[in-house]
């Protein structure tokens, strides 16, 4: 930002001397932002030039994975390592598929993405022709035919009011029972997908998933109970992947953030603590150990270790804990679910559905997704509204405002994930202008309370 003015605040501000306290407080505690990581990492390179020369040699071949969301600042990091050597980079991505908001750092030159003589991906063997014609019209960033050769699928419009809401993931779920055949459910369970998880204060209906799942609990949000256990077994699955050290570093990231309650100065970074086991860090470390490779299937287990981690933790700390008891809930007990009982089944022997956001489910396959109309970013607009003109042809994507064209591009990254059958949800009175032209693109056209649907 350019000004002629004199600014605010500098380093020698009380604003900016609370800020440097703030930044080092959180280094302290091992507590960075991406692109902290980021910088310190350039530091490294600047100050040390061998580092890069020495990581290119371990790597001769490199495959960048994503690369739509690889900002120009990550990729400039990279060119500091591998673009001066010998080592072979191979970048794929799809700039239709991009979910980070674009920062203004439009990569230029060599290391731009794509290239123009980039070679072109256009076959999918996830989804048929169907899903493919309307994928391919909400290419935001590149235009592109994309063509299915995977299964002929479904798509469907799910229409609904605020009185049938409730509805429309049961309607979803009897649709996918109808449509999909049962081994695929059972392997992978329907995904229900919204931009938005929690609803905020706009008084426009709907606005997120909560208002389709009531009593919706995502993760960072609500039920703490189980939390540790929950974890470790996370983490043992990591580790029998061959990952024991991000397993362990995940683990006891979580158990930092449940313990803060009671020990507001928190635990240190798992770096600093003492390898010896003659010491606390040492201990702690054992207990870890056993934390990632016990069956972790009894509850007098699971206490003792518990225990022994509540008796050696404040020893990490200088000061007292306020509350241990505030560790009795996501220190408790579960059982772990078996295998052949994961994914639910109701009553009615439908398979029921997993609920996400789109951002969380992107590079997923599903055998059948729904996506349901949520509030934009800015408060004022509804999605799947929005991008049904688009492909009822009654607007261009060429054309559309940023705010619909960031709605397509999110949508486009639900859209691309089911082999089977793809649904999405509209209020009635938004989507009633474009159904007659979606009927004829071969859509079924559903309102959730038709007494014909599949039950």
């Amino acid at each position: 930002m350019a000004t002629t003015r004199t600014l605010p605040f500098s380093a020698e501000t009380q604003s900016g001397n609370q800020f440097d306290h703030l930044k080092r407080r959180l280094a302290r505690d091992g507590i960075f932002r991406y692109d902290d990581m980021f910088a310190i990492a350039e530091r490294h390179l600047t100050r040390n030039p061998t580092l890069a020369q020495a990581t290119a040699m371990r790597f001769p071949f490199v495959l960048l994975d994503e690369m739509q969301d690889t900002s120009a600042m990550q990729q400039r990091l990279l060119d500091k390592v591998f673009a001066a050597g010998h080592t072979v980079v191979q970048r794929v991505g799809d700039v239709n598929q991009r979910i980070f908001e674009d920062r203004g750092d439009a990569q230029i030159g060599a290391s731009a993405f794509p290239l123009p003589m980039s070679a072109e991906l256009p076959v999918s063997r996830r989804f048929g022709t169907k899903i493919a014609s309307l994928a391919s019209d909400l290419t935001v960033h590149r235009s592109q035919r994309i063509e299915g050769t995977g299964p002929e699928g479904t798509i469907a419009l799910l229409l609904f009011d605020r009185d049938s809401v409730d509805q429309v993931v049961p309607t979803f779920e009897r649709l996918a029972r109808s449509l999909v055949p049962r081994h695929l459910l059972l392997e992978n369970p329907p995904r229900v997908l919204g931009a938005r998880r929690h609803p905020g204060s706009s008084p426009k209906f709907p606005q997120s998933l909560a208002c389709y799942v009531p009593g919706l609990t995502l993760p960072g949000r609500g039920e703490t109970r189980g939390l540790l256990i929950a974890a470790a077994r996370t983490a043992q699955e990591q580790r029998r992947h061959g990952d024991t050290h991000a397993a362990v570093q995940q683990f006891w990231n979580t158990l930092r953030g449940a313990v803060r309650p009671c020990a507001p100065e928190g635990l240190p970074p798992l770096s600093r603590l003492d390898r010896d086991p003659t010491t606390v860090g040492g201990r702690i470390r054992a207990l870890l150990n056993s934390l990632l490779t016990d069956a972790l299937d009894d509850e007098e287990g699971w206490q003792r270790l518990t225990r022994q981690l509540i008796e050696a933790l404040p020893e990490l700390t200088q000061s007292s804990w306020e509350d241990p008891t505030a560790l009795q809930e996501p220190m408790a007990y579960f059982p772990a679910e078996a295998p052949a009982t994961r994914h639910l089944i109701n009553e009615s022997g439908i398979v029921t559905s997993v609920a996400g956001t789109i951002q969380s489910a992107k590079g997923e396959t599903h055998a059948a997704t729904l996506v349901l109309e949520c509030l934009d970013r800015t408060g004022k607009k509804h999605d799947v509204a929005e991008v049904l003109g688009l492909l009822a042809g009654a607007s261009d994507i060429a054309r559309a405002s940023p705010t619909i064209r960031r709605a397509a591009q999110l949508i486009f990254v639900g859209a691309t994930r089911p082999t089977r059958l793809l649904a999405l949800a509209a209020l009635r009175e938004r989507a009633a202008p474009h159904t007659e032209a979606l009927a004829r693109r071969g859509w079924a056209i559903h309102d959730v309370r038709d007494p014909w649907l599949p039950t």
